[in-house]
């Protein structure tokens, strides 16, 4: 089974289409979330459907949108079992709520290792080092998993993100850029996943087409370090999400 560990289910413009064509495919997805206000609608769209886990988000570029309600996602945390996304982005256009995103963040990881037995997916553009720096402060117990989606940080954080036990969800954009191929050959073939972050790297129409995209990724790893590792790229998943 091959697994998109980060994508936008509920913002692709045909949704239930997806979630009934992964009950007949060889597919999971992690379908994060990027704001609490959704989550309760998406979990009700996908109760019944294997291979599907929804997350609980509240995206960093949507602090102090109106749609940042911490009060709800605090009480949605507890029995959230999946975390994402969630993060830091010190852009251009989000570096003005710095303060406000590093205090969110703070009290999200600290719910996720009061609570443990999450799966976290973590946006962190132009911010590596302050979150692996949360990361570090606040990672306690063993039982989460956290996985850096798109990671565009530098070597030695990258280095400093496996001594943390990170995963990477590894993104087709990613094999297009020097810097993306770098990182790829140093995270462990142990630590990788893929992603597409669909719909805003890539549209998909049918799910078919994210699997091929998955295939077509994993060739290009392969290829990148030297050896076949779609199995192992399975496994990750298998031990990420228990399925």
């Amino acid at each position: 089974m091959i697994c998109d560990a980060h994508c936008h289910l509920d913002l692709m413009e045909n949704m239930l289409e997806f979630i009934n064509e992964i009950q007949n495919s060889n597919m999971s997805l992690f379908a994060v979330g990027t704001t609490p206000k959704a989550y309760d609608r998406e979990v009700q769209f996908c109760k019944n459907s294997r291979n599907l886990y929804v997350g609980l988000g509240m995206h960093p570029q949507l602090v102090s949108s109106g749609y940042d309600d911490m009060l709800l996602f605090e009480s949605l945390a507890a029995k959230s079992h999946y975390i994402g996304e969630i993060g830091l982005d010190f852009s251009k256009g989000y570096i003005h709520t710095k303060d406000l995103q590093i205090k969110v963040f703070r009290e999200i990881i600290e719910l996720c290792e009061r609570y443990g037995e999450k799966i976290v997916s973590i946006h962190s553009l132009k911010s590596a080092g302050t979150v692996l720096e949360i990361l570090q402060e606040y990672k306690k117990k063993g039982n989460n998993k956290y996985i850096l989606h798109w990671f565009t940080g530098s070597i030695s954080q990258v280095e400093r993100a496996i001594e943390l036990g990170c995963y990477f969800s590894i993104n087709p954009n990613m094999l297009k850029t020097k810097s993306g191929l770098e990182i790829i050959k140093r995270v462990p073939v142990t630590r990788i996943l893929l992603e597409t972050d669909a719909p805003f790297a890539i549209k998909f129409k049918h799910l078919y087409e994210i699997e091929k995209k998955l295939r077509s990724t994993t060739l290009e790893i392969s290829n990148l370090v030297g050896k076949d590792i779609d199995e192992l790229i399975n496994k990750n998943s298998r031990e990420v999400f228990r399925y």
